[in-house]
């Protein structure tokens, strides 16, 4: 009968066998044999790793989204704060170049001489399409008074109709209630100029014969004629077009103003008495 090894006899002997076995396969890790197997292991188990990254990748990405996602909103949103800045910062300096534009023409009016001025701030344009008027800060503090032609570097504006302490209001020379005396910077002619609605030219009421030859591009001017609510010479605009006049009996002129009364920032007051 045969008599079974005691148990720890095993297992010492199976602790050397594995032992044994390890210092092998290390020792003979650069045997050609021993590496074709272990490549060929390799072989085996990549395709299943590339799988596994390839199956937990899109988990893998989406929990990265989570955890990253206020860290995204907060540089986006740090992104949006300094491109509305530096918009903000264009238009500012936009806007600014503009009003000093817009103020040394109106500082600069050679055609006023030594009539007295005051420089005023538009603060209210058009209220509608049907209104003809504007706003300006200086009123009777100024010296600003009713009836006194407002003009930019450009030409005329309009002429002052309502006047308080510190603002005035400034009738313009779109209006169909507005009326100037001017003449033909060419020929000296003269007549009347009347508005006809913001969107329209000048009429010019003349005595000019319906014959009479007027150039496309002619400037008219003020007249400044005896007792004149406006001083001679300030630039009106240029004629666009003529045509014969109620009766047949004298010429019409078309006249494009000068000064677009829809982009006024600064205005000048000639103190013209």
């Amino acid at each position: 009968m045969a008599i079974s090894p005691p148990t720890g006899s095993r297992t010492r002997m199976v602790v050397l066998v594995l032992a044994s076995v390890t210092l092998v396969v290390f020792g003979l890790r650069d045997v050609p044999v021993v590496r074709d197997l272990r490549e060929g292991a390799a072989t085996v188990v990549s395709p299943v790793e590339g799988a596994v990254e390839a199956v937990t990748s899109p988990v893998r990405n989406a929990w990265h989204g989570i955890t990253d996602y206020d860290d995204v909103k907060d540089e986006n949103d740090r992104l949006r704060s300094e491109l509305a800045e530096s918009e903000a910062a264009g238009i500012r300096q936009s806007d600014a170049e503009q009003q000093l534009g817009d103020l040394s023409a109106s500082l600069n009016l050679p055609f006023a001489g030594d009539v007295p001025k005051v420089t005023a701030r538009v603060v209210s344009g058009p209220r509608s399409n049907f209104s003809h008027a504007i706003e300006i800060d200086k009123g009777s503090d100024a010296g600003v008074a009713v009836g006194m032609p407002v003009a930019t570097g450009g030409g005329l504006v309009g002429r002052v109709t309502q006047v308080s302490g510190s603002s005035a209001q400034v009738e313009l020379v779109t209006d169909p209630e507005f009326r100037v005396g001017v003449r033909l910077a060419t020929t000296g002619d003269l007549g009347t100029a009347r508005g006809q609605g913001r969107d329209d030219p000048l009429a010019v009421d003349s005595a000019m014969s319906p014959r009479a030859e007027v150039a496309a591009g002619t400037g008219v001017v003020t007249s400044g004629v005896d007792r004149s609510a406006f001083p001679p010479g300030i630039p009106v605009g240029t004629v666009d077009s003529v045509r014969q006049g109620s009766g047949g009996l004298a010429l019409e002129l078309m006249v494009d103003p000068l000064v677009d009364v829809d982009q006024l920032s600064y205005v000048t007051v000639l103190q013209w008495q």
